[in-house]
């Protein structure tokens, strides 16, 4: 089994875990710090959370120039790269902590109207320590990039599940004495620095990588800058779709509708990265097959195989959590987060398009075609913005999540279909012809679901899982005999031949 699919595998693994990790982990917190705490925990990780992109999309362009120079066996090239990044990774580093001390600074104007004295005072000593911690993490964000261009995702991703691991743990250890969401803070920090440490030794150790200073290339330049501006740009507006939308409500609503919001937050989140397992560890590949000069329909035939996998995974969660979702926040979080549900209905459908074909994302950065995303994407968030703003102050997180749905349909939906299509050269209308054979299928299943759900509408946790089991199997069944192409049965019985225990 080569790195790609063992890549593949452990990101459905981390997904697996930090589903469970994260569904176990929240109700522990809430019993700890409350759910104003959470709530102020997660404002303020939303709002530190837009210093996380001032790399100003070096990692991408980093993977990507790296990988053309690793394909052709420039190892001057290889060295150059990393040198030149690193220059620019400690100017992003200096503009963040530059940035972030004005707005520590400007806090109580911020929050003052929506905080206590004493969640102001928590929220600045939050602020610093994990400001420190992006500063950190984005002055070696190099490493992570070398590691994912020579594709060793077997290191990568089992990283990231020690770390899905461990962190709970200590928070819950932490917790013990100092039930705050300061404490949470702490135990994210020290953890994080540990991981960083260890990409490095990996780096050197490991991959044996060189940094050196060989030359200056103003094609190359230009080049890298184009890449890079324009993934900092969509990276920008992601963070006005999934952050904004909190800060807005911290302002205006307090930590306790944060919280609500932060619950839905948290299930799609976990959705996206059903999605992004797949379509992130084939960039390496997808540049490759752009630096050969592969033709247009092998890169559509990927783009449609790899959308039919995802729409399938999708599709199960999506439809099972609009018939079992609201038992299910209730079983998990408690009461009061009864609007948790509609807020993820209404940005999940909306978001599967762009999920489901999240392997174009990838073909851009390949082409160095991104800016044309970074654009759209750049008028999406804006119509978010101006959209959430008047609807949340109204209509708080569900108003703030029709303004998020609404916008990524126009963008991701209507814009970049046409585009691709258009401009790339995508089989977009083969792409959805498949997809509407398969819905016929899943829509079959929700009906059934919803009738089944209606039959025996069982409220214990033990009733509850054993729906959620049943229209799993219901699911997997209709959709293998219904809408899987041959190829696609024959490996879903590969897998199932290699996971059989042998008497």
């Amino acid at each position: 089994m080569n790195e790609r699919k063992i890549g593949i595998l452990l990101s459905y693994l981390n997904i697996a875990l930090h589903a469970i990790v994260g569904f176990l982990y929240v109700p522990i917190l809430l019993h700890y710090i409350g759910k104003s705490e959470y709530g102020l925990y997660q404002l303020i990780g939303s709002l530190i959370a837009y210093f996380s992109i001032m790399d100003f999309g070096l990692t991408a362009a980093v993977t990507r120039f790296y990988t053309k120079y690793k394909a052709l066996k420039d190892k001057v090239g290889m060295e150059n790269i990393l040198a030149i990044s690193l220059y620019g990774y400690g100017g992003a580093t200096a503009l963040s902590l530059l940035v972030g001390i004005i707005c520590y600074w400007n806090l109580d104007g911020i929050f003052g109207a929506s905080m206590t004295a004493g969640e102001l005072q928590e929220a600045r000593q939050m602020f610093l320590l994990l400001l420190f911690n992006i500063a950190v993490s984005l002055s070696t964000m190099v490493f992570r990039s070398v590691i994912n261009a020579h594709e060793k995702f077997l290191f990568l991703k089992g990283l990231e599940t020690v770390q899905l691991i461990l962190q709970p743990a200590l928070v819950i250890l932490i917790l013990q004495k100092y039930p705050t969401a300061m404490a949470v803070a702490v135990a994210q920090t020290v953890l994080n620095v540990g991981l960083i440490l260890a990409r490095i030794y990996y780096c050197f150790v490991r991959l044996h990588i060189t940094i050196r200073f060989h030359y200056w290339n103003q094609d190359l330049f230009r080049d890298f800058k184009k890449l890079a501006l324009s993934v900092f740009c969509v990276s920008l507006i992601d963070q006005v779709f999934w952050k904004t939308n909190q800060i807005i409500l911290g302002i205006v609503q307090g930590t306790a509708a944060v919280a609500v919001y932060s619950i839905a937050s948290l299930i799609y989140m976990n959705y996206m990265a059903l999605s992004t397992a797949i379509s992130g560890v084939y960039l390496p590949h997808v540049t490759e097959m752009v630096a050969q000069r592969k033709p247009m329909r092998e890169l559509s035939a990927l783009f449609i195989q790899i959308g039919r996998w995802q729409y399938y995974l999708l599709a199960l969660v999506a439809t099972g959590f609009m018939i079992f979702g609201r038992q299910f926040i209730q079983l998990w979080a408690g009461t009061g987060f009864e609007e948790s549900y509609w807020i993820t209905i209404l940005i999940i459908l909306p978001f599967t398009i762009d999920l489901i074909q999240n392997i174009g994302l990838a073909i851009l950065q390949a082409m160095n075609r991104y800016d044309f995303r970074a654009k759209i994407y750049f008028l999406t968030g804006v119509l978010n913005l101006v959209l959430a703003i008047p609807l949340g102050m109204k209509y708080g997180g569900i108003g703030c999540a029709v303004a998020t749905g609404f916008s990524m349909l126009m963008g991701n939906g209507v814009v970049m279909n046409y585009f691709y299509k258009k401009y790339i050269g995508l089989d977009i209308p083969q792409f959805w012809k498949q997809i509407g054979r398969i819905s016929l299928s899943v829509g079959l299943c929700l009906v059934v679901g919803y009738g089944v759900d209606h039959v025996f509408p069982g409220t214990g946790k033990l009733a509850f899982l054993l729906k959620i089991l049943g229209y799993t199997v219901l699911y997997g069944a209709v959709v293998y005999f219904m809408a899987m192409s041959p190829e696609e049965k024959e490996k879903v019985r590969g897998i199932g031949r290699k996971v059989r225990v042998k008497p």
